[in-house]
């Protein structure tokens, strides 16, 4: 079958469901009376030529509760909403698609105060099955009103005044509609709409015509790549305003995943299309004009793949430290699981800013040879991340040394060679950092580093006093270092250089305490007092003799 077919039949079936629906609702609101035998008789009696007249139909009760009218009211106006949808008729579907949200809402109320009475008032078992029954049927006809007609009812509203709306109007009127899913009509039309804006943008060449990356100003000439850097904008914007949700409502979002991948392939699309050009101009000869082009779209290949690294290394910090921040609140501390999942982190990010720090482009124009993967320029941006480079390098030793001197691994020689690295690292990288007057959030690296190389010079100490313990044999107590400051008779297998918390010690009580607890003590129990003095006596003469320890029970 044809898509026309399709829709003929798709069609067909659905006047038919509502003619059907219609009728029902008809019988629920009926109040006429069914046909009896009387009126039959009556008439036939008429026929001997007596004139009477036909009586009035008698008016009844409906053969349904008024429950069952609205729901059949309800399910009527929803699928006319639905006919009126399809055939295009939209003030038809906005007066039927209200009408159904209305009976909605109002059968939901109705079940709500239902519930509450006789929870309040009824008990038993039968009495709480209809209760959860009614909650049940609360919850559906709620969510069908708030998920399912008023977003339906929201996009009529739209098409009702889609001419007088400018296309970023309508991007923002149909993206404020709620609870909008992967098949409902508001989604397809916010796609299509959107690629009509990015193609009329792309087309007019009024946005993202030049880009700025390593102090050169790239004009982007393509509409294909225009249109693609327009899309990752619209996507950032998008994943800006999820991770701005999750932040306040401090959950998890799977639908801030869903956008961050989104971005992530789009970046990826952009560098697929300038390594298409770039192929395309590999077979010409060089020259000036060839070289310009090549230039252009070695330092678009350049700001794309940067952008993209920039975005995973700004999530990955986020992460390492959110794992930092937690083990810190935490009375255990930073376990050697939060240690391993840290030093993985940051190996991730070692590796992106290696990538950053060999990216292609830079430079000028003139010095350009037309070769994509000639030498790495030396500039600004070179410089930043390079110290980059040095920074994440001295916190994953760091990060290493820690697990080498865990308690589960205690390979405290190892550990001091790491400490040692990532303290002359950290030296380094905050020379280069405050050589870097424009790097992006330099004084706050700066902090932080400071902070961290602090903190490595105290946990030098800690694993140095660890290994000197480890590598003495003497045979001693168990108490930690920090009660042995003065005894010279170090242990073999020392556990801890101090308790966390401190043990509990013995404490001379004053006689005041005395005082205050006699108020609470009895009398003594004498005869029990001297019959277990006179057992434990018996049982000392009993074992005296030269004997004696062999009768001892």
């Amino acid at each position: 079958w044809s898509v026309g077919k399709f829709r003929a039949q798709s069609m067909k079936r659905l006047k038919k469901a509502v003619k059907y629906a219609t009728l029902v609702e008809s019988l629920a609101l009926s109040t006429k009376a069914p046909p009896s035998t009387e009126s039959k008789d009556d008439n036939n009696n008429g026929e001997d030529g007596a004139t009477t007249t036909m009586p009035e139909e008698p008016m009844v009760h409906p053969p349904v509760d008024e429950h069952t009218q609205m729901e059949a009211r309800a399910y009527a106006s929803f699928m006319r909403g639905n006919l009126a949808l399809e055939m295009n008729q939209w003030q038809t579907a906005c007066t039927e698609y209200q009408m159904a949200m209305q009976l909605c809402e109002a059968l939901g109320q109705g079940l709500a105060t239902a519930g509450g009475t006789s929870s309040n008032g009824g008990s038993g078992t039968g009495d709480d099955g209809v209760e959860v029954q009614q909650l049940e049927l609360f919850d559906f006809f709620n969510s069908r009103a708030k998920n399912v007609i008023a977003p339906l009812l929201k996009y009529c509203h739209y098409e009702l005044q889609e001419k007088g709306l400018s296309p970023t109007e309508k991007i923002s009127f149909l993206q404020s509609s709620s609870s909008i899913s992967d098949g409902d009509p508001l989604q397809s039309k916010l796609h299509s709409l959107k690629n009509e804006t990015l193609q009329t943008q792309a087309t007019s060449g009024s946005s993202m015509s030049q880009i700025t990356f390593r102090e050169n100003v790239v004009p982007v000439e393509t509409k294909d790549l225009r249109m693609a850097l327009l899309k990752i904008q619209d996507l950032k914007s998008d994943w800006e305003e999820e991770e701005e949700k999750k932040n306040n409502d401090a959950t998890s979002s799977s639908s801030e995943d869903a956008k961050f991948m989104e971005l992530l392939s789009g970046y990826d699309d952009a560098v697929s299309l300038v390594n298409k050009e770039l192929k395309q101009l590999a077979a010409l000869k060089s020259g000036p004009a060839v070289n310009a082009k090549k230039f252009q779209l070695v330092n678009l290949l350049g700001y794309s793949k940067y952008q993209k690294l920039k975005l995973v290394m700004g999530r990955n910090e986020v992460l390492t430290n959110g794992i930092i921040q937690t083990s810190k609140e935490d009375d255990e501390g930073m376990t050697l699981k939060h240690l391993e999942e840290v030093a993985h982190l940051y190996d991730a990010l070692l590796q992106d800013a290696r990538a950053v720090a060999s990216l292609p482009g830079g430079g000028s124009p003139d010095d350009f040879d037309g070769d994509s993967s000639s030498a790495i320029v030396e500039d600004e941006f070179h410089l930043e991340a390079n110290a980059n480079v040095l920074r994440l390098r001295s916190l994953r030793c760091y990060y290493l040394a820690r697990m080498h001197a865990s308690p589960v691994v205690h390979k405290y020689s190892e550990a001091i060679a790491l400490l040692d690295q990532a303290e002359r690292l950290a030296n380094e990288a905050l020379e280069e950092i405050g050589a870097c007057d424009q790097m992006e959030h330099g004084d706050a690296l700066l902090e932080s580093l400071e902070k961290v190389a602090a903190e490595m010079r105290g946990e030098k100490c800690r694993v140095l006093a660890l290994s000197y313990l480890s590598k003495s044999s003497s045979t001693g107590s168990g108490k930690c270092l920090l009660q042995r400051l003065h005894d010279y008779n170090i242990p073999s297998s020392p556990k801890s250089i101090a308790h966390v918390p401190p043990k509990l010690e013995p404490m001379a009580c004053k006689p005041s305490f005395f005082d205050v607890a006699l108020n609470y003590v009895s009398e003594y129990p004498v005869d029990e007092l001297e019959r277990a003095m006179a057992e434990h006596n018996g049982a000392d003469a009993a074992s005296s003799g030269i004997l004696g320890w062999f009768r001892r029970g």
